[in-house]
């Protein structure tokens, strides 16, 4: 995949300002999960991005885990997939709602027109942003650079607005940057019936 030509910039821009733009997150994110990725230790790894292009980043690049702050926007955002290449919402099931407490110290809020102001990034950019045909036209998306350039710079976080549900949030957290401190954990395991 052809790296987006703002990429190098976006660090740059995060590099020299990211203390400028983080602040602390904590609360319940959720997530809705496929019952046989329901363990514990595999929901909140981050490892699909090692094997799926994401919104927030192109495969490969880096961890992450996708979350959203409410339940409906989980469900919408499960469902988004789906629904983008026209298959009826009966081929998501099953799926189950998993919420995790999370606690992070340097969280970028890209709802914060400030934020993306420094950046140099609209908003309309951000939602508007087709990343599966740009990655089918084997090019890295504009949030998919801004993803990377994310966690180049060191953010644990990202608040984003859902381009599924309406006024709904994402939380996209970068495993490998937590603080000592910081967490991100599953706040009651499943436990599904022996057959």
């Amino acid at each position: 995949m052809n790296p987006h030509p703002e990429r190098d910039l976006l660090k740059q821009r995060l590099h020299s300002r990211l203390g400028e733009m983080v602040s602390p997150f904590s609360g319940s994110v959720f997530r809705f999960v496929d019952p046989r990725f329901s363990k514990s230790a595999d929901l909140f790894a981050g490892q699909g991005s090692l094997h799926a292009n994401g919104r927030w980043l192109g495969k490969g690049s880096h961890l992450a885990v996708y979350t959203s702050l409410e339940p409906e926007t989980a469900l919408a955002e499960s469902l988004a997939a789906n629904r983008y290449y026209g298959f009826p919402d009966e081929s998501s099931a099953p799926i189950v709602l998993v919420t995790a407490s999370t606690k992070l110290s340097s969280v970028v809020d890209l709802r914060n027109g400030k934020i993306r102001q420094r950046l140099r990034v609209s908003e309309e950019s951000i939602l508007d942003c087709d990343w599966r045909m740009e990655n089918a036209s084997h090019r890295e998306a504009m949030t998919q650079a801004l993803g990377w350039a994310l966690v180049e710079s060191g953010a644990e976080g990202i608040l984003v607005g859902s381009t599924a549900w309406p006024n709904g949030g994402n939380l996209i957290v970068f495993p490998e940057n937590l603080g000592k401190s910081s967490y991100l954990r599953v706040t009651k395991e499943v436990d599904w019936p022996k057959p």
